[in-house]
């Protein structure tokens, strides 16, 4: 099942803060939205994304892939899901699912990021 490219997601209390604290550790910011309170942030191949107020908790988020083809096919090996595969009012598709220990799963994809994906294998030029 080819589930998309990873994006850890961290909900932050202050996007400065964090962005200056992963700075200090050779991140860099490649997509940078903090006028509203989010950024993209990469170190050699770890793209890390933090959110400020859009995200309740830390999740692993999975971006373009087929959604309704993972969701068939997870739902198919017996894996609940707790937002089932549907269109968003931004044009893309999304779904959820929580592992054992409580961990998000969201998988969110644009249909330019899926064409992306198929064509180029990733979303992101690591630099």
């Amino acid at each position: 099942m080819d589930l998309g490219e990873h994006f850890p997601c961290l909900n932050v209390k202050d996007i400065h803060q964090s962005i200056e604290f992963y700075e200090k550790l050779d991140f860099k910011v490649i997509d940078d939205h903090r006028s509203e309170n989010w950024a993209i942030l990469q170190h050699n191949n770890m793209v890390l994304c933090l959110f400020q107020g859009h995200i309740e908790r830390n999740l692993i988020n999975f971006r373009g892939g087929d959604i309704e083809e993972i969701y068939r096919e997870a739902t198919e090996r017996g894996i609940e899901f707790s937002k089932p595969a549907q269109a968003e009012p931004d044009g893309s598709w999304s779904a959820e699912i929580v592992d054992p220990d409580g961990n998000v799963i969201y998988f969110n994809t644009f249909g330019s990021e899926r064409k992306e994906y198929v064509e180029n294998g990733k979303l992101i030029d690591y630099k």
